[in-house]
């Protein structure tokens, strides 16, 4: 009996003792032509990978662009190869990096995950298609824009009920000392003839019930009522501090043309509120800052139409 056969592939071995003499084509020439194959990468098809691998086995596609493969030795062997990515072939595989190991991109651009859930870059990020985001996009330094037009038109009519007609939420946490945020928004304003009603257009933070950092007092419209006449806002706020007992102050700016009856548009400061006291938030929460409008008299000629906004966060 010959001596067992080398456990990689399998080349054959005579007697160690001596007693069996040489035989070229078993010892010799199949021997080397098994060596020949193991040689680094065996050139294969995806249809013509080797049947029964060693562990280790490397193998290189030539109808896939030379994609590269090693065999880890498990069975089947068919589900034994375990891709190697290579600048030949596009890599079809998942590339689990350990935490706290870096993805580097030429010499100075990185890609890591810096905590739970958290992919991260010390170096810019450019995209040139859509960037869709499903969670809350938190902004620390740069420009940001949180885009909401509205995909129908909101109207305040008959009623003297205060109204949201353009809003953004504030992620929690986003805000940082020197942010600012701004709505700006547009739409047309009506009034019965004769009945003068007043509307009030107001700039909060933390919703409706929250922080009223500034107000365009009642805007009257003429005796002779007004009819479509446009008008526009343009509210912004600043953060002046973070934290639990985070600090806002913001302000309003109103153009409107109907309490001027055949006038040009008026554009007019709001009031703001405290002075110099800026409004207390909590940066850590979400917060939702918005333009409000209120109707003095409620009134079915009286009506108010929001056409569009957009919400930004502008530094």
């Amino acid at each position: 009996m010959p001596d067992p056969s080398t456990t990689r592939i399998s080349l054959y071995k005579s007697k160690s003792d001596g007693s069996e003499l040489v035989n070229y084509t078993q010892d010799l020439g199949q021997n080397w032509d098994k060596v020949d194959l193991a040689v680094g990468y065996q050139v294969v098809t995806s249809g013509t990978r080797p049947a029964t691998p060693y562990s280790g086995k490397p193998i290189a596609q030539s109808d896939t662009a030379y994609s590269t493969f090693f065999s880890n030795g498990t069975a089947p062997a068919s589900a034994s190869w375990v891709e190697i990515p290579n600048s030949s072939s596009t890599f079809g595989s998942n590339l689990k990096l350990a935490s706290g190991v870096q993805l580097l991109i030429g010499a100075d651009t990185n890609l890591y995950r810096s905590a739970a859930n958290v992919l991260k870059t010390d170096d810019a990020f450019v995209t040139v298609g859509n960037v869709t985001v499903g969670g809350d996009l938190k902004l620390v330094g740069g420009t940001t824009t949180y885009r909401n037009q509205l995909s129908a038109q909101t109207t305040v009519a008959n009623t003297v009920t205060e109204t949201v007609i353009a809003s953004m939420t504030v992620p929690a946490n986003d805000a940082v000392v020197g942010a600012v945020y701004r709505i700006k928004a547009w739409g047309t304003v009506s009034a019965a003839a004769a009945t003068t009603p007043t509307m009030n257009w107001k700039w909060k933070i933390g919703g409706t019930g929250g922080y009223q950092m500034a107000q365009s007092q009642n805007r009257t419209a003429g005796a002779a009522g007004a009819a479509t006449r446009a008008w526009q806002c343009v509210g912004e706020v600043v953060c002046l501090a973070t934290g639990a007992s985070g600090s806002f102050q913001g302000s309003l700016l109103t153009t409107e043309g109907w309490s001027v009856t055949g006038g040009p548009p008026i554009v007019t400061p709001a009031v703001i509120l405290d002075g110099t006291t800026p409004g207390t938030r909590d940066s850590t929460a979400s917060q939702q800052i918005c333009l409000t409008a209120t109707w003095g008299t409620a009134n079915a000629s009286n009506t108010l139409t929001c056409l569009g906004y957009y919400a930004e966060r502008i530094a």
